[in-house]
């Protein structure tokens, strides 16, 4: 079988080392699938992983991408009863994931229920499972506690408003040209939404009573000490990411006098720390959120895998207005 894949040969921008390359699928093996690939999405982390700065990276040459949704097409012998021709699925990021047919190994994958949309589940794996756990393992929180974070216009930005709201959970969220996305981020569920350069720490502070207990940090440099400022005593505050590449200078004082934690966390590490079943369990609490209309997130744009170089460069892009996801 041909299918095809987006390639990369040597690491570098996204848009330009990424090329749709025929491929050959053979048959599934013993304990194996084909899986054909039905919507991807495109994170920061994959054009981290291509241009080689990612915690990991494959080996050259590699098929890109991390997140995608597939169905079974083929399935070789002594696979698991689950894995039959139509069941939709996960596809595992090991080998990467924009490929249009691959094979897997049938007893380890996630399978996803077929009366969500598709789009959403593109997006079920890596943003969703973060913000779950950012808000499961780092603090204690109760209805009517507040949590902050900057960048909040990504993706993982509306998940964390939205599985906020679903608990009673308030929150403070700060991005740059914070008036364009009021509107969308409010009606997401979003309490306080302040641009980064009208930041008041001790207005906030005022605001949140002392109930500011959680902290997201996706984009590092200033809006992270201004953050912390306005948390209440012994809150924690989680990076996931430093988009902005500028070096973070904590305030030694709110570490010494008010107890501050400073923590990192990343989904990779956790799956392979974590067994399979907790994984499992993770995404079965995301689906649920998604079933039932509680989660969900815009979509920018989507694009065929025959032009995978110009949905590179729109995930490139600042100012999108949500998702870049790859057809297939």
């Amino acid at each position: 079988m041909k299918s095809i894949a987006a390639v990369y040969e040597n690491y570098g921008k996204a848009s330009e080392v990424v090329n749709p390359t025929e491929i050959d699928v053979p048959s599934p093996k013993r304990a194996e699938v084909t899986i054909k690939l039905l919507r991807a999405s495109i994170n920061p982390s994959d054009l981290g992983m291509v241009g080689g700065s990612y915690g990991r990276l494959r080996q050259l040459p590699a098929v890109a991408g991390r997140e995608g949704v597939g169905e079974i097409v083929a399935a070789g012998e002594d696979v698991p009863d689950f894995a039959k021709p139509g069941v939709r699925v996960r596809i595992p990021e090991e080998n990467g994931v924009w490929a249009q047919y691959q094979n897997c190994p049938a007893e380890n994958l996630v399978v996803v229920p077929p009366d969500l949309p598709l789009d959403m589940c593109a997006m079920s794996f890596i943003n969703p499972p973060t913000a779950h756990c950012i808000l499961n393992l780092f603090a204690d929180l109760h209805e009517g506690d507040w949590v902050i974070q900057n960048g909040a216009g990504s993706a993982l930005g509306y998940f964390m408003i939205q599985m906020c709201k679903a608990r009673g959970i308030r929150t403070v969220n700060m991005l740059r040209n914070a008036e364009a996305k009021r509107p969308e981020l409010e009606g997401m569920g979003a309490d306080i939404v302040v641009d980064e350069s009208a930041f008041d720490a001790k207005k906030i502070k005022e605001v949140t009573g002392g109930r500011l207990l959680l902290g997201l940090n996706q984009i590092g440099g200033e809006s992270v000490s201004n953050m912390i400022k306005a948390m209440g005593d012994s809150a924690t505050v989680v990076t996931v990411g430093g988009m902005v590449g500028t070096p973070v200078r904590f305030p030694t004082r709110f570490l010494i006098f008010n107890d501050l934690r400073l923590r990192g966390f990343w989904w990779d590490k956790w799956c392979k720390t974590h067994k399979r079943e907790d994984a499992q369990q993770v995404f079965s609490q995301i689906f649920d959120l998604v079933r039932k209309g509680l989660l969900r997130a815009p979509v920018d744009s989507v694009f065929p895998i025959s032009q995978i170089k110009a949905a590179l460069s729109r995930a490139e892009e600042s100012g999108r207005r949500g998702k870049v996801l790859i057809s297939f």
